[in-house]
């Protein structure tokens, strides 16, 4: 059992990264194997728009330390992605790695996408943000969880939108530390 986690925030202490560390924990101790991969320490390329992928289905022609994690997405049993909130949307780090997870996402016969993701794999969001109400940024958050977890058919086991981030750090706040690595737990035990 496996648990991949990709953290988008630039700060290895931030909000997200306790929050992910704490999920990870959670997995670690229903029986878990697991991985973070912060992106801002990775050496990350940009999509280069080439459109291989649309022939060379569920491959990324872009070659950088990001290759073997979007491989790893395959054959992980689980998924956890993190990001902060900055500027009213996503951070840059995770919106690059959005933008190179559409190799997963082969053409359908049909019209549309399938994915390159086999099934039964679970997935857990996490955002932080500094503004107090939860809503604020549903489109955003919303977004994310569909390009890097419902479309590619993961089954969502939680969520942990962190709100008012400055005023309530997740360092101080047990009651989500707790949930973090309860949905840690669900990524493995939930898993189909």
């Amino acid at each position: 059992m496996h648990i991949l986690a990709i953290n988008g925030s630039p700060r290895k202490q931030g909000n997200t990264s306790i929050i992910i560390r704490e999920m990870l924990e959670g997995a670690k101790s229903a029986g878990a194997e697991t991985t973070e991969v912060r992106l801002h320490d990775i050496h990350l390329k940009g999509c280069m728009g080439c459109l291989s992928c649309r022939t060379d289905h569920g491959r990324c022609k872009q070659k950088d330390d990001l290759s073997p994690y979007l491989e790893a997405m395959k054959t992980c049993d689980g998924l956890i992605v993190g990001s902060p909130i900055y500027m009213y949307h996503i951070s840059g780090q995770i919106k690059m790695f959005v933008d190179r997870t559409y190799s997963l996402y082969p053409p359908d016969e049909k019209g549309g996408y399938g994915t390159a993701i086999p099934p039964g794999k679970t997935y857990a969001l996490v955002t932080s943000q500094g503004h107090p109400e939860p809503e604020q940024y549903k489109r955003p958050i919303r977004w994310l969880a569909g390009m890097t977890g419902s479309g590619f058919g993961y089954t969502e086991v939680g969520r942990i939108v962190h709100v008012d981030s400055h005023a309530n750090p997740a360092k101080n706040d047990p009651k989500i530390l707790e949930e973090a690595r309860r949905i840690g737990r669900l990524l493995v035990t939930q898993r189909k």
